[in-house]
């Protein structure tokens, strides 16, 4: 591993730590230097200044950048800091980095491994700061320094530095409890979210619904919005409506930054709701409305503005305009393709071969499906992989291979059921009731299209109601 990659080090202070920042740096490449050669692991040190300009809030796009650093350096002296806009309510930019890194270092598929905040000797610093150290001792939540001057400093980061490359292997992801200035439970609610979407992934519905409900009652716009998911997938359609504006509430009364990421997924949530309920035309001007609040420049919007091109051209092809749904799709590809975003071009090409069938051009949609299936498998489960199975399922129906349709269909209802998608779960059954009767297996069509029939019933889905029952009417054809 001569080649590895330094781990990066995110060095988050408010601005009154010029000189403790240059001995941060220092200390660093001294320890790179003295290690060199004798060790695989290296660092290198970011803050802010490695985040270009951007239209949305500045802060945003740091906090992207210590999302892809491996630890954290906090320090504090005299200053808190400016208050950086945040919806949680920070009264500081280096008190939202501290509390990003946390909220990071309590996911395992993130590279955050360790935190270390420093207080640098000052006659008086900011009642923030003491309160903020005065909470670390009470909590022993994590490790933190007291420091007299730049020399300890420099002695104390170094003592860390060796032992940070014990940690340069496999994370062990840690919940931190501490409490921002605003008093708002931000960790407790993120945590919440988390093993929410964690049980319900694992199959456990029931107690993934507890945890995220709590969470959205305590949380912010994102722990609304993953509530809304799981609602909206399990077919309560108001309910998740309700929780989809309440995310919405908070950018148009100003508690949040409006252009924004965050604010256009919230915008599309809510499409995605109403496009649920039959409202595709209402769908589209909400789509239309996220697109405007996204910066064309700024890498992760780009992934945000991709998806939501996914769900104006699903809108646009319901209204039967397949002209503006191809554009609309073929637009997220092109996006996709530059970025080297593989995976995400599976979502792209699924969108693309349902309109190849709607067009009757079934052998090339039945290439795209299998190609997504492929790429897809041994990834862990998503609502994805479970439209791909789905599609490649209707192909083979369409193609009057319905034998071949069933194992596909098969696993895209043990994956909705998996990922507790109610309402994947209802077409998951739809479609293998459909492949059973065209395959002349008429009673597992029967018993399919019953269970199918029930789902919709739980979810008061009428159209899905009537799709089911045509199916048991027609079962002597």
């Amino acid at each position: 591993m001569n080649d590895a990659l330094p781990l990066r080090i995110f060095l988050a202070s408010p601005g009154d730590l010029r000189d403790e920042r240059e001995a941060v740096r220092a200390c660093v490449d001294e320890h790179n230097a003295r290690r060199r050669g004798r060790s695989n692991v290296s660092y290198e040190v970011v803050g802010w200044e490695r985040v270009r300009g951007t239209a949305r809030r500045p802060q945003e796009a740091i906090n992207e950048l210590i999302g892809e650093s491996h630890f954290l350096i906090a320090l504090f002296k005299q200053s808190w800091g400016s208050e950086p806009g945040s919806p949680w309510g920070y009264t500081s930019g280096s008190e939202e980095e501290l509390f990003t890194a946390l909220l990071e270092l309590g996911r395992a598929e993130k590279p955050m491994r360790d935190i270390w905040v420093g207080f640098v000797a000052h006659s008086s610093p900011a009642a923030e700061i003491v309160k903020l150290r005065e909470q670390l001792a009470r909590s022993h939540a994590m490790l933190y320094e007291s420091i007299a001057d730049v020399r300890e400093l420099k002695a104390k980061l170094t003592e860390r530095l060796e032992a940070w490359e014990e940690l340069a292997g496999a994370k062990t992801h840690r919940h931190v409890d501490l409490l921002p200035s605003s008093g708002k439970e931000v960790l407790r609610a993120a945590n919440l979210r988390l093993r929410g979407e964690k049980l319900v992934e694992l199959g456990q519905a029931d107690a993934g619904r507890a945890a995220l409900q709590e969470a959205a009652a305590i949380g912010g716009p994102v722990e609304e919005l993953a509530y809304a998911r799981f609602l909206s997938r399990n077919g309560e359609l108001d309910e998740a409506h309700a929780a989809t504006q309440r995310a919405i509430n908070h950018f148009s009364s100003g508690d949040s930054y409006l252009f924004s990421a965050l604010a256009a997924q919230a915008f599309a949530a809510q499409a995605g709701v109403l496009r649920r309920q039959g409202r595709d035309i209402d769908a589209i001007g909400r789509l239309e409305q996220a697109l405007t609040l996204l910066d064309k420049e700024d890498a992760y919007a780009q992934k945000v503005r991709c998806r939501i091109l996914d769900d104006l051209g699903l809108a646009y092809q319901k209204t039967d305009d397949l002209d503006s749904a191809r554009r609309n799709f073929e637009e997220a590809l092109l996006i996709r393709r530059t970025s080297g975003h593989v995976l995400d071009e599976c979502q792209s090409l699924v969108n693309l071969a349902r309109l190849e069938v709607a067009a009757g051009n079934l052998d090339t949609a039945a290439d795209y499906a299998d190609k997504v299936v492929m790429s897809l498998r041994g990834t862990p489960p998503t609502a994805l992989h479970a439209n791909a199975e789905v599609l490649a399922a209707q192909v083979r129906i369409r193609q009057d291979r319905p034998d071949e349709g069933i194992p596909h269909a098969e696993r895209a209802l043990s994956l909705n059921r998996q990922i507790a998608s109610r309402h994947g779960e209802a077409i998951s059954l739809l479609v293998l009731a459909q492949c059973f009767h065209a395959a002349g297996r008429l009673r597992e069509a029967e018993e399919q299209a019953r269970a199918c029939l029930e789902v919709n019933t739980s979810m008061g889905n009428d159209y899905g109601v009537r799709r089911a029952q045509w199916i048991l009417d027609h079962l002597a054809d």
